[in-house]
C-alpha cells in the first residue's frame, strides 16, 4: 500500500486543529445532521444559522461562527415560503448577505448534480452547504444501510472539496420515553454513524416555543451540553433566544465513567443497575447506588442511552441497542 504510514509518521504528523462554521455545533468541510420531529423549527433553525454564518454572527445569540458563503438547498418549502420565512427572521431586500437559495429543483444526491453543484460552489467561494431535507433529495431505503452509504458517499463529496454539509432528518413517530435524541432519528442507524455532529432539537409539551438541542454525536470533540432555546413568534417576526444549558456541564468523572458504563454494555450487550455497579466497582471506580442511576437517567433523558427494556419486577436492562459506535 504506498499511501500508508507507519505509527511513527502517523503520530509526528502536525494535524490541522478543527475548524468550525458554528462553535462547537457545525465543524468545518463536514457533515451534521438537525433532527426532530416535525414541527420543531428546523427549518426557522436552518435560516437562522444561515443568516448567521453568511453575516458572521453569533446563532441563537450566543455561538460563535466563522464567516461562510452559504448554499441553501430546499426542497420541502418554495421561494415564496423561504421569504416570508426570512422576512420574519428580519431579512429585507438589497440585504447584500452571501446565501444562495435553490428551492423545489428537484435536487437530488446523484453524480453529476452533485458535481454541478460542488462546481458552482467553488465559483461563488461557499463553504455551508444546507439541506432541507434528507428524505427528498435521495431514493433509497433509509432502513437499508447499504443504500444509505451510497447517499452518504455522495455527500462526502462536497466534504472532500472542503464544503460543510448541514442537512436535516425527520424523527419517527413519539413514543411515551422520547427525548428528541440521536436514537430517535428515522432510518438505519448508520445514517448517525455516518455524520460528523449531529444536533437534535424536541419541542416541550407544555410551552411548544420551548425547544431543547441535544448533540448526539461529536466526533472532533465531547459533545456540547443540551441547551435551550426560546421561538418567539408574532405577527411580524421570529427570533430564538438562548436560555441556558439543560444541565450543569459534566465533570471528568462523570466522562470516565460514560466511557466505562458504554464499553460494558458494548462488551456485555444487556446489564442491569445492579450489574453495572458491580462492574465499575471491581474496575475500582468511586460510584454508589443513587449517584449511578442519576446518571443512568440523565444520559438516557438526553438520548446517550437508549431507553432500558423492563425487566423483572422494576429493574431496567440497559443496552445500546440503536446507537452505533461513531468509531466503527
Amino acid at each position: 500500500m504506498n499511501d500508508s504510514k507507519t505509527i511513527n509518521e502517523l503520530m509526528a504528523y502536525q494535524y490541522p486543529k478543527t475548524n468550525y462554521l458554528v462553535e462547537r455545533l457545525i465543524p468545518s468541510g463536514a457533515i451534521t445532521i438537525l433532527s426532530g420531529q416535525s414541527k420543531s423549527y428546523k427549518t426557522y433553525a436552518l435560516l437562522d444559522i444561515a443568516i448567521a454564518v453568511a453575516s458572521h454572527k453569533q446563532v441563537f445569540q450566543h455561538f460563535n461562527t466563522t464567516q461562510a458563503n452559504v448554499l441553501i438547498i430546499n426542497e420541502e418549502d418554495g421561494e415564496r415560503l423561504l421569504q416570508l420565512r426570512f422576512k420574519q427572521l428580519g431579512i429585507e431586500k438589497e440585504v447584500g448577505l452571501p446565501i444562495h437559495i435553490s428551492a423545489l429543483t428537484d435536487f437530488k444526491l446523484e453524480d453529476d448534480q452533485v458535481e454541478r453543484t460542488i462546481a458552482f460552489c467553488k465559483t461563488n467561494k461557499i463553504t455551508l452547504v444546507i439541506i432541507d431535507s434528507l428524505i427528498r433529495v435521495h431514493g433509497a431505503d433509509e432502513n437499508s444501510a447499504k443504500e444509505m452509504s451510497k447517499v452518504f458517499s455522495q455527500l462526502r463529496k462536497f466534504t472532500k472539496a472542503d464544503i460543510a454539509v448541514l442537512v436535516t432528518q425527520h424523527h419517527r413517530k413519539p413514543s411515551q420515553h422520547s427525548t428528541g435524541g440521536a436514537n430517535e432519528m428515522r432510518g438505519s442507524t448508520d445514517i448517525l454513524a455516518a455524520v460528523d455532529s449531529h444536533i437534535g432539537v424536541k419541542r416541550d409539551t407544555k410551552d411548544p416555543t420551548l425547544l431543547t438541542f441535544t448533540q448526539g454525536k461529536q466526533r472532533f470533540d465531547i459533545e456540547y451540553e443540551p441547551f435551550r432555546v426560546k421561538a418567539h413568534i408574532s405577527d411580524v417576526g421570529f427570533k430564538f433566544e438562548f436560555l441556558d444549558k439543560g444541565r450543569r456541564a459534566s465533570d471528568d468523572q462523570e466522562v470516565v465513567l460514560y466511557t466505562w458504563i458504554t464499553m460494558m454494555l458494548k462488551n456485555h450487550g444487556e446489564l442491569n443497575q445492579t450489574e453495572l455497579l458491580t462492574n465499575l466497582q471491581e474496575e475500582q471506580l468511586a460510584i454508589n447506588e443513587h449517584k449511578l442511576r442519576e446518571l443512568l437517567d440523565i444520559w438516557v433523558g438526553e438520548g446517550r442511552l437508549p431507553v432500558p427494556k423492563k425487566g423483572k419486577g422494576k429493574t431496567k436492562i440497559y443496552h445500546l441497542e440503536g446507537i452505533r459506535n461513531e468509531n466503527e
